[in-house]
């Protein structure tokens, strides 16, 4: 799960772990990856990156064991500040209702004047 992600990052984290953690699959996302995983164990030694699926994972790798790990590392770093700094910005701007003031705000359905769908004729 994703919150599983974190508490994995957390570990090898209090582990002393120096390996790049690449996060990736169908569930996960770069927004998530920067926002709940990276802030509990990025460093430029020891990154952690999104990868879409498996297949993107050579590129990434190679870039980490390449010459130019550190600006690559560095500028996934700043990318994720970013989009932390935006998310959390996002939240302040973000206005929610009472539960009584959502209440009030509820949709009505007037059967009468719209009656739902006829059951059909036939089932299956």
């Amino acid at each position: 799960s994703l919150d599983e992600m974190v508490v994995v990052a957390k570990e090898m984290s209090k582990g002393g772990f120096t390996q790049p953690l690449l996060i990736g699959g169908a569930t996960t996302s770069k927004m998530h990856t920067a926002v709940k995983v990276s802030p509990n164990y990025f460093t430029v030694d020891h990154p952690v990156i999104h990868v879409l699926d498996a297949s993107r994972s050579v590129t990434v790798v190679s870039s980490l064991l390449g010459e130019n790990k550190e600006d690559y590392t560095t500028d996934i770093m700043e990318e994720y500040d970013e989009m932390r700094e935006d998310y959390y910005a996002g939240l302040e701007d973000r206005y929610f209702l009472t539960f009584d003031q959502a209440k009030q705000q509820k949709l009505v359905i007037d059967f009468d004047a719209v009656p739902p769908a006829p059951a059909p004729k036939k089932l299956g």
